[in-house]
């Protein structure tokens, strides 16, 4: 079995590239894919880019050269359900576009046509997720991830985003786009992050003081999945 992983920040890969073997790097637009092994486990993983465009070119690219049999997307949130806190790790039972609006023809909000309004993260996968983070002993959320092409760090975009989908559990700026593509290529994913901030007005200053947290939390908890994965 080769994993796929998708990061979209250069610290939110460095800790899984660091420990690969016989690595090989491949550059698409803006996107890299780092190909090699991690405990002898088959691995692609990418270096997308932030942002819904560059996630869904760099995720067709890793999809069409490495061919992995499934996705995870690693990383960091904002953490918006009630309860989570910076450290905490979110789990997508599915995710959807908060910034997409089609409704004026009938479908729902954050829906784009040709699609499903959600994209259903793999059962399996999410499960093995919520399992081994659970025996990490870290504070799990599964359910509703919502992405867009903006960073949120006011309560007034949290309110809105709510109003729409008020089970929403963490937000971010990649998921869906990565979600929409291996929908379309059939591959199995499931987004696995950590929080870094709540989304409020302190969010900026929290993202850059505990983003390296959030990325050592997620790594953690995708290595064992690997093992997992592959044994």
């Amino acid at each position: 079995m080769k994993i796929g992983i998708v990061g979209a920040m250069a610290q939110e890969v460095e800790i899984l590239k660091n420990l690969m073997t016989e690595r090989t790097e491949t550059c698409v637009a803006s996107a890299v894919i780092f190909e090699g092994k991690i405990n002898g486990k088959d691995i692609a993983l990418l270096q997308s880019g932030i942002g819904k465009v560059a996630a869904a070119i760099g995720t067709t690219a890793l999809l069409q050269l490495a061919k992995p049999d499934c996705v995870i997307n690693t990383g960091s949130a904002g953490g918006v359900a009630k309860g989570l806190k910076v450290g905490d790790i979110v789990i997508s039972d599915e995710t959807r576009y908060h910034d997409a609006d089609v409704t004026a023809f009938g479908y729902e909000k954050g829906q784009l046509p040709a699609n499903p309004a959600a994209f259903l993260s793999d059962k399996k996968l999410a499960d093995l997720a919520q399992e081994i983070a659970e025996k990490q002993g870290q504070s799990v959320k599964r359910g509703l991830i919502c992405s867009g092409d903006s960073f949120i760090n006011s309560e007034d975009k949290i309110a809105q985003i709510k109003a729409d989908f008020p089970n929403v559990t963490g937000v971010e700026m990649e998921a869906t786009a990565i979600a929409q593509v291996c929908y379309a290529f059939n591959v199995p994913f499931v987004v696995v992050r950590a929080i870094s901030d709540g989304g409020d007005g302190k969010a900026s200053i929290s993202f850059e003081e505990f983003l390296p947290l959030a990325a050592k939390q997620s790594s953690a908890l995708v290595l064992e999945m690997i093992d997992r994965l592959s044994s």
